[in-house]
């Protein structure tokens, strides 16, 4: 294993479509150094990390296409995934997403759950209260002090890309090139992954923001199976910049929502996922580009 592997990796990944393609699809340093392997370079995290840092690419990035040139007012924008043009790939590869990887141990996850943490999604991040709770969980690293080892506490759900050893892994990561491949057809320009999240019965993403990685987000969401009760499902839960109102989005099947993360302190887009139900969720994510809106327009 070595550093000039790794950089002989990402100049493949360059002048390789099909590799370009698949990189894009991993989210984490496991999947990447995964898929390196399957293609005959061999190196490690810290080989990457080194790699990563001194190579210099051949090719400039392309440009990001325009911003559209008013903006809509509006914080969210969902839609039924069976009503999006071009989104049929993503609608017939979606259940070979929706792994649960044998490598999770739920009884173990069932014992990280904390009514404390839950309850917080419950405050509004402008609130004094919150602000002192967030502010002890940064110092101390979102972690257990009794289970220092156990996970962090803001992330209470299963990373999907962290689990690569399980027999369903390469079919799960063949649907998700193809879908980059699907999406990026439709919408002209760059897309990849930015994460894929099981949300087993009583999980949770605690307040965040995404500052360090601004742009607009896509987020396709389905469910095992519908829930009984519409007033009582899993949601997704964000604090609108300008009037500090706390906005409540109730979950169904088969959804896609588009947001936008930005870096301004007075526009940070405070978020939170809930599923305080039986049932299991699975949300896929995505970074767009900034005229995605237009782009759907166009194949309608």
């Amino acid at each position: 294993m070595s550093v000039e592997s790794c950089k002989e990796f990402l100049h493949a990944t360059e002048t390789r479509a099909d590799l370009a393609q698949q990189l894009k699809a991993t989210t984490g340093i496991r999947e990447v150094i995964a898929l390196a392997g399957r293609h005959g370079f061999a190196f490690g995290p810290e080989d990457l990390l080194k790699g990563s840092a001194s190579y210099t690419p051949t090719r400039a990035p392309k440009p990001e296409p325009p911003a559209p040139s008013e903006s809509s007012g509006f914080y969210h924008h969902e839609f039924e995934l069976s009503e999006l043009p071009g989104f049929e790939v993503v609608a017939e590869e979606l259940d070979q997403l929706k792994v649960q990887p044998p490598s999770v141990d739920l009884a173990r996850f069932d014992e990280d759950f904390r009514e404390e943490d839950l309850r917080s999604t419950s405050m509004s991040p402008a609130a004094p209260e919150f602000r002192d709770w967030y502010e002890q969980m940064m110092r101390t690293h979102w972690r257990n002090p009794v289970r220092p080892d156990a996970p962090r506490r803001d992330f209470h759900l299963v990373n999907l890309d962290e689990h690569i050893d399980h027999p369903g892994y390469p079919r799960y990561f063949e649907a998700k090139s193809r879908v980059i491949g699907a999406l990026e057809e439709l919408f002209g320009s760059d897309v990849r992954f930015s994460g894929s999240m099981w949300y087993p019965p009583s999980s949770y993403r605690l307040w965040h923001t995404n500052e360090t990685q601004p742009g607009w987000r896509m987020y396709v969401v389905d469910l095992d199976e519908p829930f009984d009760d519409p007033a009582h499902t899993s949601f997704f839960r964000y604090m609108n910049p300008d009037t500090e109102e706390i906005v409540t989005l109730r979950e169904r099947p088969r959804i896609v929502r588009f947001f936008k993360v930005e870096q301004e302190a007075d526009k940070l887009f405070w978020h939170c996922i809930v599923n305080p139900t039986k049932r299991h969720r699975w949300s896929f994510g995505f970074a767009v580009p900034e005229n995605w809106a237009e782009r759907i327009e166009r194949v309608r």
